[in-house]
């Protein structure tokens, strides 16, 4: 549904639903890495397990919820809440025999994991992704205590207690002018270290962070980034898997709902992402303020908006918060954004339309097109499994495709 479709403002979510609800149950985080879009990242106010129960009541009763929720615990440092309030929180989510199944997460720092956390991974098939972004020199560069002290050996011992208890788990590693330098290290030190998934986030500017070390002209250094990565990733026969190449792939295989990468652009309708529909991701503060489309707005400011907050889903109706005005105002951008994205990129069929979030923090504007994110990790990506596809199938890649566009 497009923000200015006519029906009950609801009509949008009952099809596909809620897919992504993203819980910031404290703010507080116990480091403090100098790339964080968080503001209120000291604050320790947190939101009660009851009131997550009663958040996902809210979303049930409206019939927005489909067959499977995914529930990220995020926006702050989860762990810094003790185990027993998760335990809590889940028990009563449990209690409620909700008609569909949730999967939770935790993105963590890892410093606190121990073997209690390892019981309530376990006992609740936590999916768990650690944040941490190679060896010593470059983790420690940027991520460090609130006394300034670099937090990699105490990383390190999470990521072990992990390793030795069974739990499977994710990292993700934020790229930084530092990475872009050292390729081969950061990734062997993810291979030496036994960590077989791993995600790259590029160094964004978003929320608070005003300013990133990978702008400007270092746009060279990340596609050689990521071409020595996917060099490695074959030397070692792909005995880690990296999301970028795995997202790319999909793309190209037509496993994302859209045309294949090089082909005719349809409508911004045609192919989409969850940051992009209204409505599928649900990002809500410890308070109960909720934003839609990108979770880095839930902290953010704006001189065009204000903030991105719609409404608090513990007070507010569903439907009031969808048929607010900012949230009409902020969903008209970002679908036009998409329809420009869709007639003048040849990647739109990759990711539908970009993170909206960056192109605001970046572009000045939710209706603009391509950003850093997008060159970094869609089209740099695309671009290497296309070529890695030329090779091994003897393909020609058409002229039209996204690698020629590049």
């Amino acid at each position: 549904m497009s923000a200015g479709a006519t029906g009950s403002p609801c009509d949008g979510l009952t099809n596909k639903g809620v897919k992504l609800l993203v819980l910031q149950p404290t703010p507080f985080c116990n480091i403090d890495c100098d790339y964080c879009y968080l503001a209120n990242r000291l604050s320790t106010k947190k939101m009660l397990p009851k009131q997550a129960v009663e958040i996902v009541d809210r979303l049930v009763s409206a019939g927005v919820v489909g067959t499977d929720l995914s529930m990220v615990w995020h926006a702050g440092e989860p762990l810094t809440l003790p185990p027993s309030y998760y335990r809590e929180a889940f028990e009563g989510l449990s209690a409620r025999r909700y008609p569909f199944t949730i999967r939770h997460s935790f993105q963590t720092n890892a410093m606190l994991i121990n073997d209690e956390w390892c019981d309530l991974f376990q006992r609740w098939n936590i999916n768990v992704g650690v944040s941490v972004d190679g060896p010593a020199s470059i983790h420690d560069a940027h991520r460090k205590d609130r006394v300034g002290k670099g937090t990699h050996a105490k990383v390190m011992e999470g990521i072990r207690t992990l390793q030795r208890r069974s739990v499977p788990f994710h990292a993700i590693a934020v790229v930084t002018a530092e990475s872009l330098l050292h390729p081969e290290e950061v990734f062997d030190f993810f291979l030496n270290t036994g960590i077989d998934r791993l995600g790259f986030n590029i160094e964004e500017l978003e929320g608070a962070n005003k300013t990133s070390s990978v702008a400007g002209d270092k746009i060279s250094n990340v596609r050689r980034f990521f071409e020595v990565m996917a060099e490695c990733q074959e030397r070692c026969q792909h005995k880690i898997s990296i999301r970028e190449f795995e997202n790319a792939r999909a793309a190209i295989q037509g496993l994302r709902g859209g045309s294949s990468p090089g082909s005719s652009q349809g409508s911004s309708q045609d192919v989409r992402n969850d940051q992009t529909e209204s409505f599928a991701i649900l990002t809500v503060a410890w308070d109960g303020s909720v934003t839609a489309f990108s979770p880095e707005l839930i902290d953010a400011k704006s001189k065009d908006y204000g903030d991105f907050i719609l409404g608090n889903i513990l007070r507010d109706s569903i439907a009031d918060i969808f048929s607010a005005p900012k949230y009409t105002r902020i969903a008209n951008a970002i679908e036009e954004g998409c329809k420009r994205c869709a007639q003048t990129c040849q990647y739109f069929s990759v990711c539908g339309g970009g993170a909206p979030s960056n192109k605001y923090f970046e572009n000045g504007s939710f209706e603009s097109t391509e950003t850093v994110y997008c060159r970094s990790v869609v089209q740099i990506p695309t671009d290497i499994m296309l070529a890695q596809a030329e090779r091994e199938l003897g393909i020609s890649i058409p002229k039209d495709s996204p690698r020629q566009a590049a």
